[in-house]
């Protein structure tokens, strides 16, 4: 999860000269519905990518066709689409907050929403997470809806944390929303995580990174090499090394992240202290 810039690209420009391009199949047949499209283009932004908001743009058949399939092969007038994806694969998800993006993808499905097949602004890197979700785009409460990376300013907010409980080698590790349920958008955020992140493999991410704690906790947190001199230094030190990996990655959703704000919850602070500061315990061994 994470809030990135809108891509900067003159969609109705690239739809109408689209349209008079006589060398691909949809010639002429783009060229009645052009203004049809591009007034879709106009609401998608005012309403902020809102799938609750976004009205669907009713086309032919074979105009929706059409543009499916230059979404798959983009002709000259639509070399964003090939721009974005080279763009930035290694880069975090902003779907689900996974430490790759890999594909791009629609954020409302081309398949109910073949309007915006190849508009930029519905355009978002992500992973496989986002092919998981299907045509999910809303729920059956009120505000249920994916979050848009480009629109939603609450990505850039720190949404999400592990919560790790019956501490051990093999704690039961779940997701927490962090946002205040009085959040303007808090249906919205618990709706995406609940179908985006959470189906994601991000707990198995989560559970891999406690094993290498508790095997040696300078693999998961390379400052713990050193036993801090207390629970708050060791708290100091778990924030400076969140902050770095937010910095890192540009964002405060990303799987590391949610790792590390699971350890700064009070119970596991503790409970890490004493395990890296018990008797005995050699710095340079394993936690338990």
């Amino acid at each position: 999860m994470n809030k990135l810039p809108r891509p900067v690209v003159d969609d109705p420009a690239a739809i109408k000269l689209l349209a008079k391009n006589d060398q691909v199949k949809s010639f002429p047949h783009l060229q009645d519905v052009v203004e049809t499209i591009t007034a879709g283009y106009d609401q998608y932004l005012a309403a902020e990518g809102d799938a609750l908001r976004v009205n669907q743009v009713v086309l032919s058949e074979e105009v929706e066709g059409y543009l499916r399939a230059h979404y798959a092969r983009p002709p000259a007038a639509l070399s964003h689409i090939t721009a974005l994806r080279l763009e930035a694969e290694q880069r975090v998800c902003p779907m689900c907050g996974s430490m790759h993006r890999g594909t791009l993808d629609h954020l409302l499905p081309k398949e109910d929403y073949a309007a915006f097949a190849v508009f930029s602004q519905n355009l978002i890197p992500a992973c496989k997470c986002n092919i998981r979700r299907g045509q999910t785009v809303t729920g059956q409460g009120a505000g249920e809806r994916i979050l848009h990376p480009y629109f939603d300013e609450c990505l850039a907010e720190r949404l999400i944390a592990a919560r790790f409980e019956e501490l051990g080698r093999v704690p039961r590790i779940t997701l927490q929303i962090l946002a205040d349920p009085a959040h303007p958008h808090y249906s919205a955020i618990a709706f995406h995580v609940r179908e985006i992140v959470s189906n994601s493999a991000i707990l198995k991410y989560v559970s891999d990174r406690w094993a290498h704690l508790c095997q040696l906790p300078e693999l998961a947190v390379r400052a713990l090499s050193v036993v801090p001199e207390s629970v708050d230094a060791l708290r100091t030190l778990l924030e400076h090394e969140r902050d770095l990996t937010d910095r890192a990655h540009s964002g405060r959703n990303n799987w590391n992240s949610v790792f590390v704000t699971g350890l700064l919850d009070a119970d596991v602070l503790q409970w890490l202290y004493d395990c890296l500061s018990a008797p005995g315990r050699d710095p340079n061994g394993p936690l338990l």
